[in-house]
């Protein structure tokens, strides 16, 4: 995208969610300690077959430690480096109302999902807040948007608070990122659009290295990226397949017309010259502040045609962004939510936009003109489908 200035929190962080609704996210046991069955336990189907045996979800895998195995929920969950802190009584409540806003306590929430909870102190820092749900490592800390989800950034609404002395987190971030990731990646359906983004004259950023343009780097990597999804049963839509023009309001359309399931739009990015990595945007939820406007207006209540798919859309870009990290070892720049963006915020289907690297780099300018990198960024994305 052209001269797209992004300023990145640095610092370990961890993964939320977020919803539309003001209710409760998840009701409180009726109890103390009571306990429900875990959002992701599979459902027994009732199959003809006597060997019918559930899929299994697919889950996000941990890009710094690929070997490393998580324990058990239940047991504690602490990485070299990283020490285990005094247990304090779980919060009284719940939820709590700030000026009318819930606040939804971590502690609490994850024993509804039967996950493991702990405060840690890694370096001089006591502050991380641990949540370990079927695997799945949340690490959160107060004040902090940029949280990690098995060691992946992902960009939350709203800076979990610290409220008597307890990490609570903002009901939309529990219902549209915690929620989500702990129940695993819905059905996507079988046909994608795979968007080169601009084409013909709208020609995008332009590299530093070798004064090529992003337009013919995004198209390279569509045509790499859609043989390897055949390959996979997918049936696959490109918005353009060679320099072409497409309006975007036409790609929406597009996607349309041929009635996708999902669409991933590709791009490069371009900032100042000591920025790096890799990023993924989808549309934010309803009531839920974009992570970057560009000089566009956030009307944050009002409903956008792609609200309807905010968690799916975020399911698929978590698990893109994911695969991604794994297969090209780049720096995480993280997941997030945007509204301004023209060519998702208009998609009725799950969509997303994938920012392959900045052309605006010299190290990743090069890298990004070779083309087993490219072709390592349309293995990420089949890897996630």
């Amino acid at each position: 995208m052209n001269n797209q200035s992004l300023a990145l929190a640095a610092g370990v962080a961890g993964v939320v969610l977020m919803s539309c609704s003001t209710s409760s996210p998840n009701p409180p046991p009726a109890q103390a300690g009571a306990r429900t069955a875990p959002k992701n336990s599979p459902t027994v189907r009732q199959a003809t077959s006597p060997r019918y045996i559930p899929p299994a979800r697919p889950r996000l895998q941990t890009p710094a430690e690929p070997t490393r195995p998580l324990r058990a929920a239940g047991q504690p969950v602490v990485l070299p480096g990283e020490k285990l802190l005094a247990s304090r009584s779980a919060p009284t409540s719940y939820s709590v109302k700030v000026r009318g806003v819930e606040w939804v306590s971590l502690q609490r929430w994850g024993a509804l999902q039967r996950g493991w909870y702990g405060r840690l102190r890694k370096g001089a820092d006591d502050s991380l807040h641990r949540l370990v749900i079927a695997g799945m490592r949340f690490d959160l800390r107060p004040k902090r948007r940029i949280l990690t989800c098995q060691g992946m950034q992902i960009w939350l609404g709203f800076s979990p608070e610290l409220i008597n002395g307890h990490l609570y987190v903002h009901h939309l971030d529990i219902r549209k990122h915690l929620t989500p990731l702990a129940n695993g990646m819905p059905s996507l359906g079988r046909v994608a659009v795979i968007d080169a983004g601009h084409g013909r004259d709208n020609k995008g950023t332009r590299s530093v290295f070798n004064k090529k343009y992003e337009k013919d780097y995004s198209l390279d990597w569509a045509l790499r990226l859609k043989p390897l999804l055949e390959r996979k049963g997918w049936r696959v839509f490109l918005t353009r397949s060679a320099d072409s023009g497409m309006s975007l309001t036409d790609r929406v359309k597009f996607a349309d017309r041929v009635k996708a399931t999902l669409f991933i739009s590709l791009h490069f990015n371009a900032a100042a010259r000591s920025v790096s990595g890799l990023e993924t945007y989808c549309i934010a939820p309803l009531g839920m502040p974009s992570h970057l406007t560009r000089g566009h207006p956030d009307r944050v209540n009002t409903q956008v045609a792609n609200n309807p798919w905010d968690e799916s859309s975020f399911m698929l870009a978590a698990r893109v962004h994911n695969q991604l990290l794994l297969s090209c070892r780049m720096t995480d720049r993280g997941v997030r939510r945007v509204r301004f963006m023209s060519v998702i915020k208009g998609q009725k289907r799950p969509a997303i936009l994938v920012e392959g690297g900045y052309l605006s780099n010299p190290t990743e300018a090069r890298k990004i003109d070779a083309a087993a990198y490219r072709q390592k960024l349309a293995e990420g994305i089949a890897a996630a489908l």
